[in-house]
């Protein structure tokens, strides 16, 4: 199992927006990330790590293998979806260091 994770900088005034979309296509997708692989998507936004008004989103996807993440973003509908959102509600990025976004530490402490 790996983690990797996305944050994109939300623009000024369009968090709620954003989050609104965001929450709506990942529970509307949910079998359909479950077929690519994903076993949990965690999103949540946070202001600390921004200014004027922005927050940043960061996006947790775990799956078996980090191709996951990379099929997912080479999906057209997810392309098309990003590229409505760049400039609109998030700030432009790309998204080709997701999957090496893998976490430095993971410790499950449900467990001896």
């Amino acid at each position: 199992m790996v983690a990797c994770v996305h944050v994109a900088r939300i623009l000024p005034g369009k968090r709620e927006e954003f989050v609104r979309q965001l929450k709506e296509g990942f529970e509307a997708g949910r079998e359909g990330l479950r077929a690519l692989g994903f076993t949990r998507v965690v999103s949540f936004t946070t202001p600390e790590a921004s200014a004027d008004g922005e927050a940043l989103l960061v996006t947790v996807y775990e799956a078996d293998d980090p191709s996951v993440v990379e099929r997912f973003y080479s999906l057209q509908p997810v392309i098309e979806q990003e590229r409505r959102a760049h400039s609109v509600l998030v700030a432009p990025h790309d998204h080709d260091a997701v999957p090496k976004n893998v976490a430095f530490v993971d410790i499950d402490l449900r467990s001896p």
